[in-house]
């Protein structure tokens, strides 16, 4: 990426709003390129590879929602950003499931909030790049580690030190790639990443009072502590939306416990970390979501995991309401326990509410 002189790709039919653009970029340091329909703004992606791509959702010969679609698919790196003149907030919604990073309603009134959506696209672009070069620079790593260890063995009797050793530092590298994907959620939503780190710790004191082993809980606080990196994919604006959601933006949000999952499952956690995000909203009496799974389907860990969700989640202060209390949180899980909640998770969670071994 050019970090002098960024290249964004505008591709509008409409030659007016696409020279309204292409001069307020240009006028804030941006180098500009144009397409009027999607089949040419594809060619000049293929070609001239832009930094980020403004792409109209209504135009001739290729819509805007299949310029998303391929570059999703083929670019997955360059942010689309969505514009849409519509006023049709499922065709956004649309636009963001299919891969746009953000989206934007026409006209722009204020010219700035184009420019912060372009510098978020931006910064978004190159810490998820980052976290690829680290992944692929830690996969190597492994390998090479691997194989030495794999000789090491058979040359000496001392390996079993050689393998603490590099576990230990396998492990500081697998903290390194949480505290990455950490990071990332931060960087979009603040909110979500003081969230996730509040419900693994709860969920953390709960399993120890529940006797968990020690692999289990390690596991279970990893999972927590990124359990809603799919909402990543959410538009910021849903997540703080002060009103009720609409059907469309809350299956959108819904949507969030399987994207982490797509996110994670690549990921050779020692531990079923991508299962447990999957499985974080489920309900023992298969109320729940994405999977409709129950009982014994469910993970322990994502038991314990859907408990202190829904605790911290009401006791705690939200973007768009202050905190609901403790004891409406206690009284929301002792209603639906052994209903939708585990049993044995929930009397634990009182418990430890109750000895105030956990405080919000």
């Amino acid at each position: 990426m050019n970090s002098i002189s960024p290249t964004i790709l505008v591709i509008d039919d409409e030659y007016i709003l696409r020279q309204t653009m292409t001069d307020f970029l240009e006028d804030h340091g941006y180098s500009v390129i144009e397409a009027e329909n999607g089949r040419k703004g594809i060619e000049m992606i293929r070609t001239a590879a832009p930094d980020v791509v403004l792409c109209d959702l209504m135009m001739p010969e290729m819509n805007g929602l299949d310029v998303i679609t391929h570059v999703s698919g083929e670019y997955p790196d360059i942010p689309v950003i969505a514009v849409s003149g519509t006023g049709d907030i499922s065709l956004a919604i649309e636009a963001v499931k299919l891969g746009a990073w953000d989206y934007l309603m026409k006209p722009l009134f204020d010219m700035n909030i184009l420019i912060h959506s372009i510098s978020r696209a931006i910064e978004r672009s190159q810490l998820l790049r980052e976290n690829k070069r680290y992944q692929e620079n830690l996969e190597f790593m492994v390998q090479q580690q691997t194989e030495e260890l794999r000789r090491e063995i058979e040359m000496r009797k001392t390996a079993e030190k050689k393998i603490e050793e590099q576990m230990q530092v396998l492990e500081k590298t697998l903290q390194g790639t949480v505290q990455a994907i950490v990071s990332a959620v931060e960087l979009r939503d603040p909110y979500t990443a003081g969230h996730q780190r509040r419900v693994a710790m709860l969920a953390q004191v709960i399993a120890r009072n529940m006797s968990l082993d020690d692999f289990s809980i390690a596991g279970l606080t990893t999972a927590g502590t990124i359990h809603d990196l799919g909402k990543l994919s959410v538009p910021s604006e849903i997540l703080s939306k002060p009103s009720r959601l609409t059907g469309a933006e809350f299956n959108l949000v819904k949507d969030h416990a399987r994207s982490g999952f797509e996110l994670l499952k690549g990921i050779d956690f020692p531990w079923p970390v991508a299962k447990i995000v999957y499985q974080h909203h489920e309900k023992i009496d298969g109320s729940g979501y994405p999977l409709g799974i129950g009982g014994s389907e469910i993970t322990p860990e994502a038991k314990i995991l859907t408990v202190a969700d829904v605790v911290e989640a009401i006791a705690s202060h939200r973007p768009y309401r202050a905190s609901m209390g403790v004891e409406l949180a206690v009284e929301e899980i002792r209603k639906k326990r052994g209903i939708q909640y585990d049993p044995e998770t929930v009397d634990s969670c009182i418990a430890v509410l109750n000895q105030k071994l956990f405080s919000f």
